[in-house]
């Protein structure tokens, strides 16, 4: 197959062009391919090519290990160009556990996406540390810590993913300072009366992350962070450990703690909203890519469990459908980043720190993951549960090929 007259974007070329597909494979990028005779041809004029997204924090419906759960959000991912997610462990049955690895194991051939399963160096408080050797052996690609336990199961698990060559999830948060929280600390917490989670609770963690990733020498994954400080903390980390990789989620460039007010629970999110000036911040920093992730951090909630006190509500946003269109808005037409640059930090650093070889460019030889954007396009979010209720996105991922197969 040959695709034909598509803009073709990824961390390392900007040109229209096309591309011949063999197989599962991309065999030739070139200006203008001739197709052979009775060759199948599709033709994208008009269309921005990028390699598929990569998304490492993504979680299930409900916090729940169902193959219903998970064939919907490889389905959702396909539509929002995400080619790959890894899945968190902190659902029921735990990915912490072999019989939710195995579940997950044997349910990829019906995805329309790859989801990885990411273990986690704990399944609950009585049993200590899972058999991390035997679920790598059964899929698990990463190991998720919350950056609370005990220094000794830390240090062990920092071994396993060592000697594994596995990459660590750092969860940064100090739940004693958190505890209860249920929104960013400040003046509109205290005027809504609901209890604050501080910035510090995710800063001194994050410090002493680092310092335990650099002495370990483990690569690490700091999720979801959503603070800027803790970015200059993780920029000065990353001048001695280039294996300390940072990531946030676009909601925390986009969207700003004021959503909460009048006890907005679709705003409710973990790490939790924060102020104008840190969303600006942050935005700035992924433009001039000292963010090396984007995560949409897929967390779908039942209306059941998101229709209640403010207090008492599921943290949890349901938005991957939407994630390259959402990418491209902010970043692209609006901060006017390079597409290059857009696909670095979605395709082509995510598959490195996975040390992928054959995903997240536009290359021969790489596996042809790739969707197709349709920029005039625009997409109005019509969920009142969403907290982009109303919101107009550009672009729309109008076709998606996985392994060179059209999964839309």
């Amino acid at each position: 197959m040959v695709i034909k007259g598509a803009m073709i974007c990824d961390a390392l070329l900007e040109q229209k062009g096309d591309i011949r597909i063999e197989g599962d494979r991309i065999v030739k990028v070139e200006r203008s391919i001739m197709p052979s005779a009775g060759e199948e041809v599709f033709h994208a004029d008009g269309f921005t090519l990028l390699p598929s997204a990569i998304d490492l924090n993504t979680r299930l419906h409900n916090d729940v290990l169902t193959k219903e759960n998970i064939l919907n959000l490889s389905q959702k991912a396909a539509v929002g160009g995400v080619g790959m997610l890894a899945l968190m462990p902190d659902c029921k049955p735990s990915l912490s556990t072999e019989l939710g690895m195995e579940l997950l194991s044997v349910l990829q051939h019906e995805l329309s996406v790859k989801i990885i399963g990411i273990t986690s160096n704990l399944t609950d408080e009585e049993s200590g540390i899972p058999p991390i050797s035997s679920l790598h052996k059964k899929g698990a690609r990463g190991i998720f810590s919350k950056s609370s336990i005990s220094g000794n199961l830390l240090r062990r698990t920092c071994e396993f993913a060592t000697m594994l060559d596995l990459p660590m999830f750092f969860d940064c948060d100090d739940e004693s300072l958190s505890k209860d929280g249920v929104m960013n600390d400040g003046e509109l917490s205290a005027s809504l009366g609901l209890s604050g989670i501080l910035s510090l609770s995710e800063t001194k963690e994050v410090a002493m992350m680092c310092e335990v990733a650099s002495f370990m020498g483990v690569r690490a994954i700091f999720n979801a962070i959503s603070s800027d400080r803790s970015v200059e903390i993780l920029k000065e980390a990353k001048k001695k450990n280039p294996n300390i990789f940072i990531q946030t989620s676009i909601h925390h460039l986009i969207l700003t703690e004021d959503l909460c007010n009048n006890y907005n629970t679709a705003a409710k999110i973990k790490p939790p909203l924060k102020s104008e000036s840190t969303r600006s911040k942050l935005t700035k920093r992924a433009k001039k890519l000292e963010i090396d992730l984007l995560t949409s951090l897929q967390s779908s909630q039942s209306l059941s469990k998101k229709d209640l006190a403010f207090d008492e509500a599921a943290f949890g946003i349901d938005m991957i459908e939407y994630f390259i269109p959402m990418c491209y808005s902010l970043l692209v037409k609006n901060e006017h980043m390079r597409f290059s640059d857009l696909s670095k930090i979605l395709s082509f650093n995510p598959a490195q720190i996975l040390k992928l070889d054959d995903v997240g460019l536009i290359k021969e030889g790489y596996l042809a993951n790739f969707c197709l954007l349709d920029t005039k396009e625009t997409q109005m979010i019509g969920a009142k549960d969403s907290p982009y209720y109303d919101w107009i996105f550009s672009g729309k991922v109008k076709h998606h090929f996985i392994g060179g197969k059209q999964i839309f």
